[in-house]
């Protein structure tokens, strides 16, 4: 993403909105806060962002991307604001964490939200805008930035595009459509058209299938949750070294040289496969799968997508199934 400074603001390129103009002091300030900029040191990807260059988008831009999208959706500037800095509590490795402090709902840096934003900078900005940081913070309280599955939300449809568009699994033709069939109905996004909300539920079941619940990906997330918790139970790091960036918590773990860490580290690598086995597994996971059931707007109603066609209802809850509960795998060394 790139970005230019303006004589009242900064204007970035992002790679699926475009032109992203930031003149509002407010949202300038939280920009340039420290808490927001280590997003740009955390990747989206987690660990595969080091093993797949692909994956390298980072939460700073993802951020920037909801505060664009929420902005095109006619969102508060209170709103846009939370969506700039709603992924500040993640952890070095983003999701990773989730496979360290394992549980279903993998919301490791919602329950440690106010501890991390309570010492950062960011509740000194707000304060100087009149605004209680517990407020912004609280992502919840804003219906367009978040959502719990399968609703559409601002999160939800940024890193779709986003990991889509970088990947080359979403056309840049693809996401413009879908954008210009996003409205806003009784505070919540919904599509109004089926055809596109069909896509939408197809494709992000497929990306999901094939990147964010990839037994491939899961693999290399629970390698790296073995490594940081053998570097914790060593001494090597200390939980608080968690919120530091990826690299730094990477080097750390690298320059110990302790087997029991370097033995999963060795794994992170191309020629080092996974495969499902709950029958003889190396190891036991509990992954997130996600699917989206978009609201399609018919007659001045909104109604999940399911109920307007049964094939599709069908085809979500066969892929839910398929993936929902705990995973055993087995490791694939290269000959």
């Amino acid at each position: 993403m790139t970005q230019v400074s303006l004589e009242r603001g900064i204007r970035l390129h992002d790679p699926v909105y475009g032109p992203v103009v930031l003149d509002e002091p407010l949202l300038i300030d939280l920009y340039r806060s420290a808490a927001v900029q280590r997003l740009g040191s955390i990747y989206q990807g987690g660990i595969t962002a080091f093993i797949n260059p692909a994956r390298r988008t980072t939460r700073l831009g993802h951020s920037v991307g909801v505060m664009a999208l929420l902005h095109m959706l006619g969102a508060s500037l209170l709103e846009q604001a939370a969506g700039l800095i709603h992924d500040v509590p993640h952890t070095a490795f983003s999701h990773v964490v989730d496979f360290l402090y394992p549980s279903q709902e993998h919301t490791f840096h919602e329950v440690h939200r106010e501890s991390v934003i309570a010492t950062s900078d960011l509740p000194e900005v707000l304060d100087r805008y009149g605004l209680d940081w517990r407020t912004v913070s609280d992502a919840d309280r804003f219906s367009l930035l978040e959502q719990t599955l399968p609703t559409l939300c601002a999160d939800r449809l940024d890193y779709f595009l986003r990991d889509g568009v970088g990947m080359g699994l979403v056309s840049s033709t693809e996401a413009a459509r879908l954008l210009a069939h996003l409205r806003v109905w009784e505070g919540r996004i919904v599509v109004d058209e089926t055809d596109v909300a069909r896509w939408l539920g197809d494709r992000f079941m497929a990306i999901d299938d094939t990147v964010w619940c990839s037994v491939q990906e899961i693999g290399w997330y629970v390698a790296m949750a073995h490594a940081l918790g053998a570097a914790i139970e060593a001494g090597v790091l200390a939980e608080s070294d968690l919120w530091g960036t990826d690299e730094a918590v990477l080097q750390r773990l690298r320059v110990a040289q302790l087997p029991e860490i370097q033995r999963w580290l060795d794994l992170l690598r191309w020629d080092v496969h996974f495969a499902r086995d709950d029958a003889h597994p190396d190891l036991i996971t509990l992954p997130k799968v996600r699917a989206v059931d978009p609201s399609v707007l018919v007659d001045g109603q909104a109604r999940p997508l399911s109920h307007l066609d049964a094939d599709f209802s069908r085809r979500k809850a066969s892929y839910l199934a398929g993936k929902q509960g705990q995973w055993g795998l087995r490791i694939e060394y290269p000959a």
